[in-house]
């Protein structure tokens, strides 16, 4: 694909459901790839005891809050790709791919420099005393490769903004193959390698993330032409779209650590349960997700082809595609749920919280199938205000709250609180469908031009 091949729009016909899942299977490799990297942290530290299990599922979820506000902001650069792809701007879209990797960077040297707080907030996360150094150890680790996260997130974007899924795809699954080569390589020990434990299963995923970056350099090199500098406008408009974002995936992840922390202080049993669900329900999320992902590529380009009408026929066919996919995954989890917990060598007690969880999710997959491409399509066409205010409202005010109440004054544990995540999805799909039925996220890029040019002229 050359750089002036990148755009997938179809021509004089509708955005149809095979577009999309055209679209968005390499990005649903990538991204299950990038969870069996978590999935094999969790397989490989789960052999060391529930205390590391119960460590792993809380130093991911501060990793991904220390990550989030960053990779929301580089968000941006696959918004601003697909629409510059669309309206065939390919110089400026060669740009962009360097303007991402300055701003990744920059909030990758600032992510780094938090690598010393899990030791403060993991005991008032409730962690024990055993599992808090473990922590600790694996948090500091992987925030100080942030760098290499944050450009590997930019390069991503800035190619599958283009249309082309299928290199980042290559890149993940790689990593991925190296990861699951050398976890068990730092966290066992082997030869002259000592046994690390958690803080090898960081390193592994470090590493991993690294070579993926230097691969995704490589391929587009030839694209993008010789380094540039810093530019300006260009930079404001990917903070302008991306800082939405980054503030929503902040805040709703703060909610999340608060959730955990919730089941932390429920019990250590529930802690662990809740990790291994979340691994497995993650296995059907990230196909949704990567879904609206490409129904935000295509939502993005068709605003810059100003083509509206084309942007609403992607929502559409991505809401047919994922709702498929996370009903086959809702069955899955209804008929084998105890094969799956046992893979992760769950105890008795540990099982049997998991299998409820995982009844729950199967109740709330399809609402988030449905919230999960209107919100990326939203996003598409740079419309990141609106989902920033909802999200985190939905989070901070449903889900913690009916969360809270399930599951300790009424006794139902994790369940309890997986149900305070039910009402929040449920909510939260009703609101974004009711923002895509209406015609102001379309007009949200064409008013920012506007502005831009007038505020350039008033210079």
């Amino acid at each position: 694909m050359s750089a002036h091949q990148g755009s997938s729009l179809p021509v004089n016909r509708p955005v149809a459901p095979s577009d999309v899942l055209g679209l968005a299977w390499p990005i649903m490799i990538s991204m299950l790839s990038r969870t069996a990297m978590t999935t094999a942290d969790s397989l490989f530290v789960g052999q060391l005891g529930t205390a590391p299990m119960a460590a792993v599922g809380l130093a991911g979820v501060l990793c991904w809050m220390g990550l989030s506000t960053g990779m929301g902001l580089l968000s941006s650069v696959q918004v601003t790709s697909a629409q510059r792809t669309g309206s065939g701007r390919h110089e400026v879209v060669r740009r962009l791919l360097w303007q991402g990797v300055w701003l990744a960077l920059a909030l990758g040297v600032l992510s780094a420099l938090t690598a010393p707080l899990g030791a403060l907030v993991f005991p008032l996360m409730g962690a024990s005393e055993e599992a808090a150094p473990m922590a600790s150890s694996y948090f500091a680790l992987r925030m100080l490769g942030a760098p290499l996260t944050f450009v590997n997130v930019a390069l991503m974007g800035w190619f599958q903004g283009r249309g082309d899924t299928r290199t980042p795809m290559v890149a993940t699954v790689a990593a991925n193959i190296l990861n699951i080569a050398i976890d068990p390589l730092f966290i066992f020990g082997w030869g002259p390698v000592p046994a690390m434990g958690m803080p090898g299963a960081a390193i592994a995923t470090v590493l991993s993330v690294g070579a993926s970056m230097l691969f995704l350099i490589w391929r587009a090199r030839p694209l993008a032409g010789p380094m540039v500098k810093p530019n300006a406008p260009l930079l404001r408009e990917l903070w302008r779209i991306g800082l939405p974002v980054g503030v929503q995936w902040t805040l709703d992840v703060a909610s999340f650590v608060a959730f955990v922390t919730l089941l932390a202080r429920v019990g250590e049993a529930h802690l662990a349960a809740h990790v291994i669900a979340i691994r497995i329900v993650s296995i059907s999320f990230l196909p949704g997700h990567a879904v609206g992902e490409a129904s935000g590529v295509f939502v993005g380009q068709a605003i810059g082809a100003r083509q509206p009408e084309q942007a609403r026929h992607a929502w559409r066919a991505g809401t047919r595609v994922a709702t498929v996919v996370m009903v086959a995954a809702s069955a899955v989890f209804v008929f084998f749920p105890i094969p799956l917990i046992s893979v992760f060598g769950a105890d008795e007690q540990v099982l049997h919280i998991g299998t409820s969880l995982l009844m729950v999710a199967a109740g709330f997959q399809v609402f988030d199938a449905i919230a999960m491409v209107a919100l990326g399509s939203l996003r598409g066409a740079g419309d990141t205000r609106w989902p920033m205010v909802v999200c985190v409202a939905t989070a901070w005010l449903i889900k913690l709250p009916v969360g809270v109440l399930l599951a300790i004054p009424m006794d139902f544990g994790a369940a309890g609180a997986w149900m305070g995540l039910t009402v929040e999805i449920i909510v939260l799909a009703g609101l974004a469908v009711w923002r895509v039925r209406g015609s102001k996220w379309l007009t949200v890029a064409a008013k920012q031009k506007a502005k831009q040019k007038a505020r350039a002229k008033a210079a």
